[in-house]
């Protein structure tokens, strides 16, 4: 019974990590990307983003309303 619990708990872990995030391509480096895809709205159009080009965005959105003020 024991054995037969841990083998469902495996299994189940299993399939939820590969259930938790699909992929998606990054609209900004273009590369097919899993985890957590940012949604961003700039100028109206909606673009997703990877961890790493949402930092970069961040950045320059902080950039741009240094030189602006």
């Amino acid at each position: 019974m024991k054995k037969k619990l841990c083998v469902f708990l495996a299994m189940l872990m299993a399939v939820g990590s590969l259930a938790g995030c699909g992929k998606f391509t990054c609209d900004l480096c273009g590369e097919e990307k899993s985890g957590k895809k940012y949604v961003v709205k700039y100028e109206g159009e909606k673009a997703t983003l990877c961890k790493d080009c949402k930092e970069l965005y961040d950045s320059l959105m902080k950039l741009s309303q240094l030189i602006s003020d």
